[in-house]
């Protein structure tokens, strides 16, 4: 009885398929198109993925272009082909990470045209490697140049350096808000400045900013170094000694006699332990000679041999000192 009710079943098996295969004669196949292919691929390749062919043949491709991977000498081919598509894939990563941050760069470099310091920065000839001497104040503003490819590094110009500076210690702003002002000028150009406005005019001469009359002086004093002498000459190609002290007192507008006897009358007597660099020395009993005192207890005068310094207390010019006299009051 079962081998007969086994014998039926096969039977109905045989006509199932056989009823199958009919209706799968007579239904049309869909193939794939070329236009299908296409935008399979489209879509893997917009997802980051490649056909299976293309994947498997640029690995290979890889692997006979260039070393074996870093730790992949004891890979088998399947793996190592799955470690050159690692590789390949972290490049793009790569490629893709540097157009964004150019385009950054671009964008950053197309709205401002400066940068303001949040901190002292060392310039950098190139970027972050090798340092200059220069060094750029917190606070101050430099003119934005351009942009390292990695976005950190700026090259900026301040004064007369050039160079690249961190980014981190740096606000993007726009130049022309600060141009003209000290936020762009050094603390030097700022001090010259400040010099400039503070020089006053005596006479003929300047008198610097952060400097004093008698300095002025004593340097145009020195300026005679050389001169020769000549008994009652008053000019650079020869003086005696008055008319030296009257060249340069009347540079600075101070007008003196020609005589050292007129020019002591002229003066406010003053101690030897009082002298000051400006002051001026008087020697023989009658009063014959006059100098200029420059200070560490020599005097500038014109000798016999030319205009030349001194040592008030050398030997001689002590054994014939007879006073001292202020012509620029304090």
């Amino acid at each position: 009885m079962s081998r007969r009710i086994c014998c039926i079943c096969l039977a109905l098996s045989v006509l199932i398929a056989a009823a199958s295969i009919a209706y799968a004669d007579s239904t049309p196949v869909s193939k794939p198109t070329e236009q299908d292919y296409r935008q399979t691929v489209a879509a893997l390749a917009e997802i980051g993925l490649q056909t299976g062919f293309n994947s498997g043949r640029d690995s290979m491709q890889r692997l006979y272009s260039h070393d074996l991977p870093k730790t992949g000498q004891e890979k088998s081919i399947t793996q190592l082909q799955f470690m050159a598509l690692d590789e390949m894939a972290a490049e793009l990563l790569a490629q893709q990470a540097a157009r964004e941050q150019l385009a950054r760069n671009l964008a950053l470099l197309a709205q401002y045209d400066g940068v303001k310091l949040g901190s002292s920065a060392t310039v950098y000839s190139d970027a972050g490697i090798t340092s200059t001497d220069d060094t750029i104040e917190s606070g101050k503003v430099a003119k934005l140049k351009d942009i390292d490819p990695t976005g950190r590094w700026y090259l900026v110009s301040f004064s007369d350096c050039s160079g690249y500076v961190s980014a981190d210690i740096c606000t993007p702003v726009t130049y022309k808000d600060y141009d003209g002002t000290d936020a762009v000028r050094t603390q030097a150009e700022i001090q010259a400045r400040s010099n400039a406005a503070a020089a006053k005019s005596f006479g003929t001469g300047v008198v610097p900013g952060g400097s004093t009359l008698r300095n002025a002086v004593v340097d145009y004093a020195y300026s005679f170094l050389g001169v020769p002498y000549v008994y009652g000459g008053a000019s650079r190609s020869g003086t005696d000694c008055s008319g030296l002290t009257m060249q340069v007192y009347g540079y600075y507008g101070i007008s003196l006699s020609h005589g050292s006897n007129l020019q002591y009358y002229q003066c406010e007597p003053v101690s030897r332990s009082a002298l000051q660099p400006g002051d001026m020395v008087f020697f023989f009993s009658d009063i014959g000679h006059v100098g200029i005192y420059v200070g560490g207890g020599q005097f500038i005068h014109a000798s016999d041999y030319g205009v030349c310094v001194a040592s008030l207390y050398s030997s001689y010019w002590i054994s014939c000192y007879y006073g001292a006299g202020r012509i620029i009051s304090d």
